[in-house]
């Protein structure tokens, strides 16, 4: 006869242990994410900031 009991323990173990791993890899990707998007904002301000500096370096130039 199957012990279902033990069956039962042995799954939700399991599957607290998955549902942990897959928290830590969201809360991972949730920090990257905002890495990233600090990264690519830092980035636009600087061209932003250079094509201010050109513009005032050769005035009357279109972009």
């Amino acid at each position: 006869m199957p012990d279902y009991k033990a069956m039962y323990y042995h799954l939700s173990g399991r599957m607290a242990t998955a549902l942990e791993a897959l928290e830590a890899t969201t809360g991972a990707l949730v920090v990257m994410t905002e890495k990233l998007k600090l990264a690519q904002q830092t980035t636009e301000e600087m061209f932003m900031d250079s094509a201010d500096e050109d513009l005032e370096d050769h005035p009357g130039e279109a972009e």
